[in-house]
């Protein structure tokens, strides 16, 4: 007699074990069924579908409206889409969320676009504060200001001479005369150790303070936050990014007491948002503590569930652009007036030694972690691509997905290294639309040509995942590192700046590619390719149904797409009012 296929045994026969009938397995019945829609899937072979069902926390179906209808049953909730289109959950590659709550505790802060912006915030703060109160401006840079100068003590002086106000960056303070005065700065004074005092053409200080940390790194320190406050804040920026359509990030940089809040909050069920997170360490330190900082961490890349897991070590190999302290191939030249400097010497700053960069290559191979760096500048970006080459000696390097985090400057000799090493690039195209314009006027129109080449690395075969870098203010679009992830696709593939220059347009990409970025690309970073960052049977259900049609609405309109609903684990965690 003829044999069953499998799949027909399954379905349909009956067969009797010790006497007991064993009936087949009933088909899967969807949770529930989107559908009469426009899917973008992502899954390879499969460009577009109308439908999806979802059953527990995976895709169950997707197709035709027909073939995924087939899977309700009757307790089945059926979604009508209405010919609105569907994404996979998307992926910020980039952020440091717990930073971006707390930065907005105290009040909302405004965009510093200007110095008149900088005096309203600190009249309004010293407003609603005892007297005496200091007033910290935070993540001020004069790149990003209408006049392209820091404000002097005395704009300080004109909203709140009475009390210290402090302008700041990280790297370039401005004081008011009060902290000047406290600090004992005057005309007579020399430069503070690893700093440079802003001096006016009389000699005076302007109260600008470049560099010295251990001057002004009590000014700088945040408030002690409780473990409490970074788990709600946590909560807090979680949900906004529901509401844009993330689903999942990679938080860059995390201390114990940043995991610890990501533990706590899995512990609870309260995340809403997947998250890899990355553990940074003082790359500055010596070796020997470098290397204790790292055998002594008691986990490893990969560790954990698909809503909370570890990511890479990661160092801080230079400065950053806004600041003039990205560490460059060539001197900065002479036009650096608006960074507080004048030196046609000065490369920037190298803030990990080039070997201890290697030291944390080797450990991370040889201890099963990821790895990435924050490397700004071109000269940074080959310091990091000479210490991969150095710990990969048998050539598997790839295969860990050690990984260049920011990467602005990869010349044409930089993106051949790092195809061949096989690593991935985590970029911001933000930066590219709020800073090209001063990017090109500092550096030049020949360098600014290599400022984030996303068609020659795409073209080249490399995975480039999409990120913001968010670490201040929640607004999405007007943070100072803005998250929205549209805005974001639609700068990568009209390379436009805010002024509407459109920079070295031979380096934009199509939509498809943009929407990788937020999606498989970055699910590849984390290694997670195979359970989210497409629409396919047996993922995650994570999905995005969004107001307008990536692929073929108007080009300018990209950047105004809004998550109508947002779907997480098969579960809804965000619908906008007006949505289906």
């Amino acid at each position: 007699m003829p044999v069953l296929g499998a799949s027909l045994f399954a379905r349909f026969a009956t067969t009797l074990v010790l006497g007991v009938a064993v009936l087949p397995a009933a088909e899967p019945v969807a949770d529930a069924v989107y559908y009469n829609g426009k899917i973008i899937t992502l899954w390879e072979g499969v460009e577009a579908a109308e439908a999806l069902a979802v059953s527990g926390n995976s895709f169950l179906a997707v197709g035709t409206n027909e073939e995924v209808l087939a899977t309700a049953g009757p307790s089945t909730t059926k979604i009508d889409l209405q010919g609105q289109t569907v994404v996979p959950g998307l992926i910020d590659a980039h952020t440091h969320p717990i930073e971006a709550a707390l930065s907005e505790t105290d009040s909302p802060l405004p965009p510093f676009d200007s110095i008149a912006a900088i005096q309203r915030y600190i009249r309004d703060r010293a407003a609603d504060t005892p007297a005496g109160t200091p007033i910290v401006v935070p993540k001020v840079f004069a790149t990003r200001l209408a006049e392209r100068r820091y404000p002097t003590r005395e704009e300080l002086d004109a909203v709140a001479a009475d009390r210290p106000v402090v302008v700041d960056n990280g790297y370039a303070s401005v004081l008011n005369s009060l902290l000047l005065e406290k600090y004992g700065i005057t005309r007579d004074s020399p430069d503070p150790p690893g700093g440079k005092l802003g001096r006016d053409e009389k000699g005076e200080p302007t109260g600008l303070i470049l560099g010295a940390s251990e001057l002004l790194g009590p000014l700088r320190q945040p408030r002690a936050w409780t473990a409490r406050d970074r788990v709600e804040a946590l909560a807090r920026v979680h949900a906004r990014y529901n509401r844009v359509g993330i689903t999942s990030t990679i938080d860059r940089a995390e201390d114990p007491a940043g995991f610890r809040a990501y533990q706590a909050l899995r512990r609870d069920r309260g995340l809403t948002v997947r998250t890899s997170v990355t553990y940074r360490l003082n790359g500055a330190a010596r070796p020997e503590e470098l290397r204790h900082q790292i055998e002594g961490l008691p986990f490893i890349t990969g560790w954990g569930d698909d809503w909370l897991r570890v990511g890479s070590l990661k160092v801080v190999v230079d400065g950053g652009m806004l600041m003039g302290t990205a560490y460059l191939r060539a001197p900065y030249g002479t036009r650096t007036d608006v960074y507080g400097y004048s030196d046609s010497t000065y490369r920037g700053e190298l803030t990990t030694p080039a070997a201890n960069v290697q030291l944390t290559a080797r450990l991370a191979r040889d201890l099963g972690w990821q790895m990435t760096a924050h490397v700004v500048g071109g000269g940074a970006l080959d310091v990091l691509l000479d210490a991969y080459e150095a710990v990969d000696e048998r050539g598997t390097l790839g295969e860990r997905r050690f990984t260049a985090t920011h990467a602005n400057f990869p010349d044409p000799h930089a993106i051949a290294r790092a195809k061949r090493l096989g690593i991935g690039f985590d970029v911001q195209p933000a930066w590219l639309h709020l800073d090209g314009d001063i990017l090109r006027d500092v550096l030049g129109a020949d360098r600014v040509r290599h400022l984030l080449p996303l068609r020659s690395l795409f073209d080249a075969g490399l995975v480039v995942a999409g990120g913001s870098d968010h670490m201040v203010r929640l607004d999405p679009r007007h943070a100072t590192n803005p998250y929205h992830p549209f805005l974001g696709m639609w700068i990568a593939v009209t390379r436009e700046t805010h002024t509407g220059t459109v920079l070295v347009p031979e380096e934009r990409i199509t939509r498809l590619e943009a929407l990788r970025m937020w999606t498989l690309n970055a699910a590849w970073m984390t290694f997670e390719e195979e359970r989210k960052g497409s629409i396919q049977p047996g993922k995650l259900a994570d999905f995005v149904v969004i107001s307008k049609d990536l692929l073929t609405c108007p080009e300018a309109d990209i950047k105004d797409i809004e998550a109508i609903r947002t779907v997480v684990d098969g579960r809804e965690v965000y619908r906008a009012r007006t949505g289906a």
